[in-house]
């Protein structure tokens, strides 16, 4: 007879987890992942040394937390009272369900989209429902309100990964309007996007921003991100249901840096959202669909071609993401936006199994 606890690692064993993928050396041929591999190491190895200079690793990091606080207040231009760090968007996504969810209520979210917000759903027991987008990427929705009729939680990531679209800010905010529980909008692309929810948090009282370093500015691996909300969800999310010291000193004095230096990483965003655009037709004129993207990826289909085109990149040190049928169009791949050169060597590669 088993233990409760026993049972329990049953049940846990039964769940979806997050499929981490396996170990790559580190290159810009690594373009599954969707981190910023243009940012200019030098800069980031700059930073980091200035970093390490004025930091005590001693103490925990309280004062350098409320002061990336403030700088971001004012690069948002809102109140600090809005803003509370976490430890990556991934924590801040866990601790949001974690703070609303009980066991057999319902959390809603589109598919295809972001598979952690089905996954720490089920964690939290959750009965979880997923919206198909329509087959042009758009929102349904009639479909999504009838599903979130009496939900605790709405998950929407727009841009959404790994379709790229952005959803309309008119259209965010009528589901803000007519959803009686917590819409929680996924902002970690907005910065290669062209607008921002941002002006939903003075007109909506039941929305929720997630932010992200993990993307635009380069620090993936630093795990620092940010949630946006009302001035008493904020306050109480940090005081109640946050961990009692989120953040490491040194990713903090880092984007401190980095807010600092975000002419620089302006400028980065508008090479990638060049190489974007040009990627895209690179792949138009192999008679591949590469799909509109407001991200740093291209989402493009394959078709049956799809697994054999990705192991042939990976075997020529071009990592992309397999995606799988998407919303009744074929296989589909998708690839973080790299350099010009990594771009033109991901081409070269593509024409070798397409023709």
């Amino acid at each position: 007879m088993s233990t409760w606890w026993e049972r329990r690692l049953d049940e846990l064993d039964a769940l979806e987890g997050y499929p981490v993928p396996e170990a790559d050396e580190l290159s810009e041929g690594k373009l599954d992942a969707n981190e910023n591999v243009l940012l200019p190491k030098a800069l980031l190895v700059a930073l980091a040394q200035r970093a390490l200079e004025t930091l005590d690793p001693r103490f925990y990091a309280i004062e350098e937390a409320r002061a990336l606080v403030r700088d971001l207040s004012r690069y948002l231009g809102i109140d600090a009272a809005h803003i509370v760090l976490g430890s990556g968007g991934d924590q801040l996504i866990d601790l949001v369900t974690r703070m609303f969810v009980d066991t057999g209520t319902r959390v809603v979210t589109i598919a295809p989209t972001y598979s952690f917000y089905r996954i720490r759903g089920a964690l939290a027991g959750a009965r979880v429902i997923e919206v198909p987008l329509r087959e042009d990427f758009s929102l349904d929705l009639e479909a999504l309100l009838r599903a979130a009729y009496g939900a605790r939680l709405l998950f929407l990531c727009s841009p959404n990964n790994p379709t790229g679209n952005q959803f309309p800010l008119a259209e965010i905010e009528q589901l803000a309007r007519e959803f009686s529980g917590l819409l929680v909008v996924d902002e970690a692309y907005v910065e290669f996007a062209a607008e921002t929810a941002l002006p939903l948090l003075a007109r909506s009282a039941n929305v929720v921003l997630l932010r992200t370093f993990s993307k635009a500015f380069g620090l993936a691996g630093m795990r620092l991100g940010y949630l946006l909300a009302p001035p008493r969800l904020s306050r109480i999310f940090a005081e109640k249901v946050q961990y009692p010291y989120p953040v490491n000193t040194f990713a903090v004095r880092f984007a401190r840096l980095l807010l600092d230096a975000y002419d620089e990483v302006c400028a980065t965003i508008e090479i990638i959202k060049r190489e974007r655009e040009w990627l895209r037709a690179e792949l138009r004129a192999l008679g591949v669909r590469a799909f509109p993207s407001q991200a740093n990826f291209v989402l493009f289909e394959v078709g049956d071609r799809a697994r054999a085109l990705w192991r042939h990149l990976a075997e020529h040190g071009l990592r992309v993401k397999y995606i799988g049928e998407v919303l009744g169009h074929g296989a589909c791949l998708r690839a973080t936006v790299g350099s010009r050169e990594t771009n033109r060597a991901l081409i070269a590669r593509i024409r070798e199994v397409l023709g």
